[in-house]
């Protein structure tokens, strides 16, 4: 505290005066001030404690990637498997229609020829 006074003797008289012995008597207790520790601001620092977490989340996306474009290759190996045996049953089915078909031409030709075999023996 800075005193000013016209007076060189009250000037005196006022920095002979113990100011805290003064306070303790009136039960005013000086305020303790902590000490605030100001940690430098480093960006590296502060993003340091993410690096952690940050890792194991890309590693687990990395994972989960892959085991999603595995599934899909599975996925699409089963499409075309699927597909294949559907044009593979398709061309079977067009083939038993055709011998079915040609089964049916010869036993109506032959029933034919039968009736009119039997048309003959009657009209004998």
């Amino acid at each position: 505290m800075q005193t000013r006074a016209c007076e060189p003797v009250v000037a005196s008289a006022l920095e002979d005066i113990d100011r805290c012995a003064a306070a303790e008597a009136n039960n005013c207790y000086p305020v303790v001030e902590e000490e605030v520790v100001v940690e430098e601001e480093n960006p590296l620092w502060e993003t340091a404690w993410l690096q952690e977490p940050l890792s194991s989340i890309i590693a687990n996306q990395e994972i989960i990637y892959k085991s999603l474009q595995e599934s899909f290759a599975t996925t699409q190996q089963m499409v075309n498997d699927l597909s294949n045996k559907v044009n593979q049953l398709s061309q079977n089915t067009d083939s038993q229609e055709l011998v079915i078909d040609e089964k049916e031409a010869q036993r109506l030709q032959l029933q034919a020829q039968i009736e009119a075999l039997q048309n003959e023996m009657n009209n004998l």
